[in-house]
């Protein structure tokens, strides 16, 4: 039902759902590319497991 809405919402006013300002630069950086995907992957992972990394080594 919320689905619904929001993409009734998305199709008769798509400005109110629209990325802020701010979010551009952000934007850019995903182009849609199968390799933007493999390349956020890897930045997400490498963000995720350095914290781990010391416990790993010791």
């Amino acid at each position: 039902m919320l689905a619904a809405g929001l993409a009734g919402v998305a199709v008769t006013r798509p400005g109110l759902l629209a990325a802020p300002e701010w979010a551009l630069p952000l934007r850019r950086l995903q182009s849609g590319h199968v390799g933007d995907y493999v390349a956020w992957l890897l930045v997400g992972a490498a963000l995720l497991g350095a914290p781990a990394l010391p416990g790993v080594l010791a």
